[in-house]
């Protein structure tokens, strides 16, 4: 999250670039979105903010179909294995509420929802409503900032020093082995795309 936006600075020819590869290489949602709030204060570059964030919501999206795909398909496979193995067998006959529930976390709801309605309030009041164009400036530019530096100080905090000490240098090795195969993919992506 701190060094990809040098990185990717110095690597990629285009605005675009950066944005797509900071999209893809970072995991979590908010790294994202922190990393390239940064490159847009440190090289005053709005539109690598705006392509990472749609990448990286583009790919969250994804998820919305995968998730419960592969629930779905985890589920079946139990219960034909747990068949196979005499074992009482598992109830296909559940529908509705209990089915959905049971494919679809709560998480993936609230995604979606968030995600409608805030596309909606676009959508229907854009350009038209500077007080919803306030209110969302603010929420997405103050709010997130101060959102993401609370939530990365409560990760640190939580960190304790000695608990590092015993683990030694392989584990950071493999993470970053692990930053480096996934930055390069995204910069490769990025690349083939862009």
């Amino acid at each position: 999250m701190l060094a990809y936006p040098y990185l990717f600075n110095a690597l990629c020819s285009s605005s675009e670039q950066v944005g797509m590869c900071l999209g893809v290489a970072i995991h979590d949602t908010s790294q994202v979105l922190g990393s390239a709030m940064s490159y847009k204060e440190t090289f005053d570059d709005e539109v690598a903010l705006k392509v990472a964030a749609i990448t990286k919501l583009t790919r969250n999206l994804g998820l919305a179909i995968a998730i419960p795909g592969l629930t779905y398909i985890h589920a079946k496979e139990a219960s034909q294995s747990e068949k196979k193995s005499g074992g009482a067998e598992i109830g296909d006959s559940i529908s509705g509420l209990n089915t959905f529930k049971k494919y679809v976390p709560g998480f993936l709801v609230a995604f979606i929802g968030m995600a409608s309605l805030r596309s909606t309030g676009d959508f229907l009041l854009g350009s038209e409503a500077a007080a919803y164009n306030g209110v969302m400036n603010f929420i997405g530019n103050d709010i997130s900032k101060y959102a993401l530096g609370t939530a990365m100080a409560g990760v640190g905090l939580s960190t304790s020093a000695s608990s590092l000490k015993g683990v030694g240098w392989k584990p950071f090795a493999v993470g970053a082995s692990g930053a480096l195969i996934v930055g390069g993919t995204g910069f490769t992506i990025a690349s083939m795309v862009v």
